[in-house]
Parts: C-alpha cells; structure tokens; sequence
C-alpha cells in the first residue's frame, strides 16, 4: 500500500490547535447585531430611561433593554468610514450626574487630543442632548470611572499634559470644567498614552492608579498633591496595554492584575501579587505571548485593546473577556486583516493553582476600545457589549446554558 503524506501549512495547524485547546462558547451566547456601520469606537451599559433595565450606549445611539430591539437617538451623529476613526466616541459611561434622577452620559471624544464631553438628559425626550465639554486635552487611551475619594461618588481617572491624575467635578454644578488632580511628574508628550487601571494593590483600603510603567499608591488623602508613590515595575511592553483589570484571581486575599501586554500587537498577561520582606513583586503569567507564538488553549491574536471582567458562566469567579480591536490604524497594525475574535477568558482554581481557560465568542466582532459586560437578562451570568469599526453588537447568554 503506498503512503500518501499530507502537508499542512504550519499556519493552519496554529489555527487547528487552538479550536481544539480553547473551548468554543458560540452555542452558549446569541450575538445579536444591533447595527452594522460604525458609530463608535466604544459602548457602555447603563439605565438610560429610568425603566430599571440595562441599556446599551454606542456613539450617539442607545438602545433599549431587555430586548434591545428599540433603537432611541441623543444627539447627532451617523455612521461613518472605516479608516480613520469614530471621532466622537471613544468610550462612554452613564449616571445621574445633576440629581435629576434622569441618567446623563460622559463620552470620551477625539480631535487630535481627546476630551470628555457630559450630555445631560433632559426632562422631555429629545434627539439633542446639551453637551458640555468638562475635560479637555485629555491623555490615555483607556481612561477610567471610579472612586478615588472614598466619597461613594466617581472621579474620571486619566492624563492631562502628560501627567497620570484624576478629574474631580463641583457636585452642585457637573456641567462645569473638572478640577484635575496630577499624581505623577508629566510621563508624555502624547495623548495616545496605553494602559490604565485602578485598585487596591497593597490592601490599605484606597484605591491605587497603575500604569504600564507601575504603579502609583495612594496617600492617606488622594487630593493632597505630591503624596502618590510610585513604584516601578514593567506591566506592559514600551507601547503600553489598556484597561489594567484589578482583582484578586488566585484567591490568596490580596488584588492581581490582568493587562493586555501591547493594545497594537500581541501579548496578554495577568501578574499574581506577591508581597516578600514587606514588598509587593508579581509574578508573570503570560496569556498571549508577545512574539507571536500560540498562548494558553493555542490561542493568539493582536490588538487587545480593550478588557472586562465579568462572571461568564456564573459560577461565582470572575473571569475577564478581551478581543481585537479591527482595524485599528487603517490596516498598518500586526495582522491587522486577522479574525476580528472575541474571548472570554475563565477564572479556574484547583489544585494547579489558578489558571485561565479562553472561550471563543466570535471571529467576526472583535473589541474596540471600550467593552462593557452586565447580566442584562437576569440569569445570573454577565453578557457583552461591543462598540468597534465591525458595528454594534450584543452576546447575550442563553438562559440555562452550561460549559
């Protein structure tokens, strides 16, 4: 009998390798096409009308939950071309922010340097929000809402002028410019700046900034200029990540980090928190590797320049969901003509420790710069929302689904 060889190239045998080492979760998640041009670069979730339902933000739409069929408009805006960018939405966040009991939303826009605009809603419905521009020359390209203060309320976290910071607005007037609070020396000349997070690293109870460079502790009073320590320590590669997610993934008590290692190549890595002689190292465990090579489950792609956490099977651990951000520069990134992929990657603890199991979403989505994740059909596992220059999109679980 005569032996015949099959010769696969060794490009299809990465791709072959990684359907088999990583689990698809596509029967587990309906995606839902909300719209197919590009209105944004970003989306959020929110409680947009008061209805007490998750609403889906995108550019200058929202759409309303729970079964986000109805598409409502806030301001002007239209779908716009592949190559360049959605000016106008970079990413956004929804909350009451005048006390009106109506939801307001913050979007982070572009025009060379980025700034954050506020629409107020108001009392009658209206296609045209009033706009107020309270941050401008803003710098990083994953800005952050959170609570710097301890106040309950929420500070924009970001860069002015090359300096890492904090925004922080007069409560009785938020239409008003935003008082910005520096916490660095100035790092760049450049508003393109990647990678931000925030989180309690050292376990003293206030909220510290990281970057790609390290990170930043915060001082007994995080208004009092001049108090943030920085420690130093290479998170992500000269280029930088994006959003840097904060959380205690091996379940030792103390906070982790999961970043993307370059937002424009490949590389993805959380970084275990490990305090010795009274110093917080981390330890490095590489997802995606940075020179091309398959990572954990043979999966490999570029462009995670957005990250969520989220519980994507319900089962009490958080797991985060990263994907690529197609066609980010007008096809001038690595591989950028490869799969517009969407994973989620899951949280496992067991005697190995803890480790992460990637799940393919979607190969034709991707992330843009801002994914957001909320259980928006109550069954107790968090759904995706999508916002990137593939359209609009929702991946929704389906109720009683398992892995």
């Amino acid at each position: 009998m005569k032996t015949i060889y099959l010769i696969i190239p060794l490009g299809l045998v990465a791709m072959l390798m990684a359907a088999i080492d990583s689990h698809s979760d596509s029967t587990n998640h309906q995606k839902i096409v909300l719209a197919p041009g590009i209105y944004t670069e970003g989306a959020s979730f929110g409680d947009v009308n008061g209805d007490g339902q998750i609403d889906l933000v995108a550019g200058p739409l929202w759409w309303q939950g729970p079964d986000f069929q109805k598409k409502h408009r806030y301001r002007a805006g239209e779908a716009v071309s592949p190559k360049g960018y959605a000016h106008n939405s970079f990413q956004s966040w929804i909350m009451d922010m005048n006390g009106d009991g109506r939801a307001d939303i913050f979007q982070v826009a572009h025009d060379g340097k980025f700034h954050l605009d506020l629409y107020l809603q108001p009392e009658n419905p209206s296609e045209d929000w009033p706009r107020h521009r309270v941050a401008a020359k803003v710098g990083n390209e994953s800005p952050e809402m959170g609570d710097l203060t301890g106040d309950g309320k929420p500070e924009f976290i970001a860069m002015q002028e090359g300096r890492f910071g904090f925004f922080t607005p007069d409560w009785e007037n938020a239409e008003k410019p935003w008082v910005f609070h520096p916490i660095s020396p100035k790092r760049t000349g450049s508003p393109y700046y990647h990678g931000l997070g925030f989180g309690d690293l050292n376990g003293d109870g206030k909220i510290d900034i990281l970057e790609k460079e390290g990170w930043y502790e915060a001082p007994a009073d995080p208004l009092k200029p001049g108090d943030w320590k920085f420690h130093p320590y290479s998170l992500s590669s000269k280029k930088g990540g994006a959003q840097m997610l904060v959380y205690d993934i091996d379940g030792d008590g103390d906070q982790d980090i999961v970043t993307s290692l370059s937002a424009h190549a490949w590389g993805l890595a959380w970084f275990e928190n490990e305090k010795r002689d009274g110093q917080i190292h981390f330890k490095k465990h590489v997802l995606i590797p940075e020179d091309k090579s398959p990572g954990v489950g043979g999966v490999s792609f570029t462009q995670s320049h957005a990250l969520v956490t989220g519980d994507f099977n319900g089962d009490g651990l958080t797991d985060f969901a990263t994907g690529k951000r197609y066609w980010a520069h007008d096809g001038r990134d690595p591989d950028a003509k490869g799969a517009a992929v969407l994973y989620w990657y899951e949280l496992v603890r067991d005697d190995k420790g803890a480790r992460f199991i990637p799940h393919l979403l979607d190969s034709d989505s991707g992330a843009g710069t801002q994914l957001v994740a909320a259980d928006v059909n109550g069954d107790g596992k968090s759904d995706l929302g999508v916002g990137n220059k593939k359209g609009v999109f929702l991946f929704v679980s389906r109720k009683g689904s398992g892995e």
